[in-house]
């Protein structure tokens, strides 16, 4: 198969480093991930993608991201002995998939393809989050795919190919948000709103179409929303839940473990967030 003119992942790697991006992967280990492995519990095998986020690498991933957002950034969190590299890996990824898209591209799609074959192996479902460090917009994403150098080309959106996967990510992006609540986004694809410190009114409207809200917290709100299920005001009518118990958004219920929507998603602040005095973290 040839994507984007690309017949291999090998091939499409050498284009990257000809070009001066010396990646060597995209979608990063289910493990690398701690949240994102707890989705091991849900028998889901989940492979995260991590950009350098906001405009770090000179490149804009975060349309609709806060000042409170971009200061506390789950990019901070983790081992700090790692966090150069980490930061250069995925600025290198970013600029590729700017300057370099058909190749990026056809990474990620063969890179998806073999995490599919890998969960199908150990009869698992299989997750992937693209925009674990980003908000971009992949459901309108293509691809062109061939079955051989002579046969026709056909352009491909990358999500309904791999219809067989769910994509899920969060998004600041309200008009996102409300396109995936009622339902005009792929099947395949869960989109959570996340609040920040000043989009209060665009959380309500989200939760009245009928999605669910992340709510980052303080250790003493998040423990008090495990307990009761709720938070404060605003956000203290629909149900409140652990999304720390695992990162597989579309699992999300109600305390009585029915699936749906309109519940909001407390999760405990990390990294640079413990230390956020902006309001982007709910105390």
């Amino acid at each position: 198969m040839i994507i984007n003119g690309f017949a291999s992942k090998a091939a499409a790697l050498r284009h990257l480093k000809a070009a001066g991006y010396p990646i060597h992967t995209i979608l990063a280990t289910p493990e690398s991930n701690p949240k994102v492995a707890k989705n091991g519990k849900m028998d889901v095998l989940t492979a995260p993608m991590h950009l350098a986020p906001y405009n770090l690498s000179g490149f804009q991933v975060c349309a609709q991201a806060s000042a409170g957002c971009a200061a506390a950034c789950l990019h901070t969190a983790g081992n700090p002995a790692y966090m150069a590299q980490k930061d250069a890996s995925r600025k290198a990824k970013t600029v590729a998939y700017f300057k370099e898209r058909d190749a990026f591209m056809a990474v990620l799609f063969f890179e998806i393809a073999a995490h599919a074959r890998k969960a199908k192996a150990l009869g698992m479902e299989c997750g992937v989050r693209l925009n674990a460090t980003s908000d971009l917009p992949w459901e309108k994403r293509m691809v062109t795919l061939q079955y051989g150098s002579d046969r026709p080309v056909h352009e491909v959106n990358l999500m309904q190919w791999f219809n067989g996967v769910q994509f899920y990510d969060y998004t600041k992006i309200t008009k996102r948000a409300i396109s995936f609540a009622k339902g005009d986004m792929p099947e395949n694809y869960h989109l959570t709103f996340s609040k920040n410190e000043d989009n209060d009114l665009d959380c309500i409207k989200v939760l009245e179409a009928g999605g669910n809200v992340s709510v980052v917290c303080s250790l003493p709100v998040y423990k008090t929303a495990k307990v009761t299920g709720s938070l404060p005001y605003p956000y203290d009518t629909p149900d409140a839940i652990d999304g720390d118990a695992h990162d597989y958004r579309p699992f999300d219920g109600d305390r009585r473990g029915n699936i749906r929507g309109g519940l909001i998603v407390a999760l405990k602040a990390k990294g640079d967030a413990k230390h956020d005095t902006s309001g982007f973290v709910l105390r």
